[in-house]
């Protein structure tokens, strides 16, 4: 059960439109981000596949790369590492109706309700990134992006997904740039 969740993860890592990825980042004030120009991968956590790894080192690659970073083994000045997680969400839906009636001033009266409970299930899937000072091996700077899981997009919505989601949580990326 857990492995075919996880499953579900790496393949349909963070579902939605872009407006439908939630992001947090932070950073450590001290560091001065223009002093760092390469990094490097270390390792990653959570169960996921090849396929959404890859996904997930080349759309935050791209990212860097955009930002004028470029990857390197030797000495690297930053360390990138990833992890992703899931949970499971529910929302409960209550929906009341009713009528009633009476006569007068102390007379008869008589009234009818009902109320629907509906329960609504779903994934939640969360991509956390932490960058580290290679040297120092302090985090420097951490962001997630969180949304729904939804396993019926094709590969490319899902690359597409994983791209929003990057760039998305990476727009401020070094800070003060």
């Amino acid at each position: 059960m857990k492995f075919r969740m996880l499953m579900g993860i790496g393949g349909a890592l963070l579902v939605g439109a872009c407006s439908g990825i939630s992001t947090t980042t932070d950073f450590d004030p001290s560091v001065d981000f223009s002093a760092f120009s390469t990094y490097d991968w270390v390792g990653s956590e959570g169960e996921v596949d090849n396929i959404t790894s890859s996904r997930i080192r080349h759309s935050v690659d791209a990212a860097m790369t955009a930002k004028g970073f470029s990857q390197s083994s030797a000495s690297p000045d930053l360390a990138i590492s990833y992890q992703v997680s899931s949970a499971e969400r529910r929302s409960f839906n209550t929906v009341n109706a009713g009528w009633g009636g009476g006569y007068g001033w102390g007379g008869w009266g008589m009234g009818m309700g009902t109320s629907t409970t509906t329960e609504n299930v779903w994934q939640e899937g969360t991509l956390i990134l932490g960058i580290f000072d290679a040297g120092t091996k302090n985090l420097v700077w951490h962001g997630s992006a969180t949304t729904d899981i939804d396993g019926s997009r094709s590969p490319e919505q899902r690359q597409q997904l994983i791209d929003d989601a990057v760039n998305k949580m990476m727009s401020d990326f070094p800070p003060g740039s």
